[in-house]
């Protein structure tokens, strides 16, 4: 009788599985026997890696039983519905199957200009397991923040943390949020509005900080992008820990690598300089983009994680409570010191900015958030930390906090931008923001270009013009000469002379290697 091996066909996470453990060295010949394959397919995995881990990257919620490639038969079409689908979902828009059945028709006609596509339950049911879509939103009103659910959360994580024996040093949340990198106040003059280039708003990056509860372990801000290796980005350390994903989202695929391979080995090193025992507890919320508390957890089970309830973020969320809005309003300050130090009109200051000056000036404003305003985030979750901590929290916002509306609305007529101060406030607060959807004509448009995305995100910049050491230099001295006039900090004036220092001893490296060079010329 024949040994012959029922033919098995493997799903998305499995393949990714796999891709992990061969990637950490994992013996071919036993990760075909694990999973009941032969090599030729785990050579075949192999080869249509890229394929896999971009396809997974962008399905915000898993690849859940999905086991192929393979694209509907308009793939355009549903990238659109699916961008769609997303922003409205995290508008918290209602959504029906009904509903999404009759906007798949509306751009499939658009599309393709044809009316033979029926957007059947059949349909509807691969186009969820293609793109790893669990459940719809609700239909009915927009949902609400669940009041009832919080008093016993409060207890249930309170009984969490003392089961485990953590500190408040111990203990983490994290959330995202969506940025509108180029965005200005959107109610501007009648002839600044119909100038090119006013849209350049639409360019969006995600961001999420990550904090212990004393503020005293920030991590460096995750920033995902469209492209894979920005232009920007060459030659530059960067101050973030960048990912890429196609829509900019936050996916369980992309979530679950920063928190294996940048939050636990920080969080780790962290406690061995604390000299804490080396466990810690992250809280987060219940968005699509999250895997579940069983994969987000360390190898040892030290580092664990616990999911706010359904609709409580809004209500406990620590970084809901001023601490993203902060940095953000932090972030606007830097763009407009950006636009005013530029020479020219803000459209061309706008087009100048790119994305490494982005993730510096986030860089900056996540750490200008104070430890004082991270504690003040937990009260409303944790009521009792400041009792663990033995100390008093103060205001949630310091008094240099408060924003000089009419000086920046000053400098930005003379850059001939006109806006009003309730828009300008509005925009700082964040709440024109919060409606800045893509248009149905813009998600079209998006979906169906085939430019790479580096391409996109990042056009070429105008100027290669490289600094020379000498330049630098004379740039430095006349900082440092200024900063001495002005009355700056001698901590801000240090670092000026630590610049000036790196400058003249990369001077000194060039200069020797000429030298080198022209002793060994001679010699030949």
């Amino acid at each position: 009788m024949s040994n012959k091996r029922k033919h098995k066909t493997l799903d998305l996470n499995n393949k990714m599985e796999i891709l992990r453990k061969l990637d950490s060295g994992e013996n071919m010949c036993k990760l075909a026997k694990e999973y009941g394959v032969g090599r030729a397919t785990l050579y075949d995995i192999k080869k249509k890696r890229q394929k896999i881990v971009d396809l997974v990257k962008t399905m915000e919620s898993g690849p859940g039983k999905r086991k192929t490639l393979k694209v509907g038969n308009c793939p355009k079409m549903e990238n659109a519905l699916y961008m769609w689908f997303t922003q409205r979902r995290y508008n918290c828009t209602p959504i029906s199957g009904e509903i999404l059945k009759a906007k798949a028709i509306e751009f499939y006609q658009k599309i393709t200009h044809k009316d033979d596509f029926r957007a059947s339950d059949g349909w509807l049911d691969k186009f969820k397991k293609r793109f790893g879509i669990r459940l719809l939103t609700i239909s009915g009103e927009k949902v609400s923040s669940d009041e009832s659910a919080v008093q016993p959360f409060i207890q249930h994580f309170k009984n969490k943390v003392e089961e485990l024996g953590l500190l408040p040093d111990q203990i983490y949340n994290a959330d995202e949020s969506g940025l509108f990198w180029r965005l200005l106040p959107n109610k501007i003059s009648s002839k600044e509005a119909s100038a090119p280039g006013c849209k350049v708003g639409k360019d969006r990056i995600t961001f999420m900080p990550c904090s212990n509860a004393t503020g005293t372990h920030k991590l460096e801000l995750l920033v995902i992008g469209k492209a894979k290796n920005p232009r920007a980005f060459r030659n530059i350390c960067l101050p973030v820990c960048f990912k890429n994903q196609d829509k900019s989202w936050v996916t369980r695929e992309v979530f679950s690598e920063w928190f294996h391979k940048d939050f636990v080995p920080e969080v780790k090193k962290f406690m061995e300089r604390s000299n804490l025992p080396i466990k810690a507890l992250l809280v987060l919320d219940n968005a699509p983009g999250h895997p579940n508390e069983q994969e987000l957890k360390s190898s040892d089970g030290n580092i664990q994680t616990i999911f706010l309830p359904p609709n409580c973020a809004p209500l406990l969320q620590p970084m809901d409570q001023n601490v993203i809005q902060k940095v953000k309003s932090l972030y606007k300050i830097q763009l407009l010191i950006h636009i005013i130090s530029q020479n020219g009109d803000i459209t061309q200051s706008l087009k100048g900015l790119n994305l490494k000056d982005v993730v510096f000036s986030l860089a900056h404003s996540w750490n200008s958030v104070s430890s004082n305003l991270i504690q003040s985030s937990w009260k409303k979750l944790w009521p009792t930390m400041n009792d663990v901590l033995k100390t008093e929290v103060t205001d949630e916002w310091d008094p240099e906090d408060n924003l000089p509306i009419t000086d920046w609305l000053q400098n930005l007529s003379e850059k001939g931008w006109e806006t009003s101060e309730e828009n300008l406030n509005s925009w700082f607060e964040g709440i024109e923001e919060t409606e800045h959807i893509m248009s149905d004509e813009e998600i079209l448009y998006e979906a169906v270009q085939e430019e790479s995305f580096e391409e996109k995100l990042e056009p070429p910049t105008t100027s290669t013009v490289r600094v020379t050491p000498d330049d630098a230099l004379i740039c430095f001295n006349t900082c440092i000469t200024w900063a001495e006039e002005n009355g700056i900090s001698a901590k801000d004036i240090i670092i000026l002379h630590n610049m000036r220092e790196k400058v003249v001893k990369q001077r000194l490296q060039v200069a020797q290697k000429q030298t080198s060079i022209k002793d060994y010329l001679k010699t030949e």
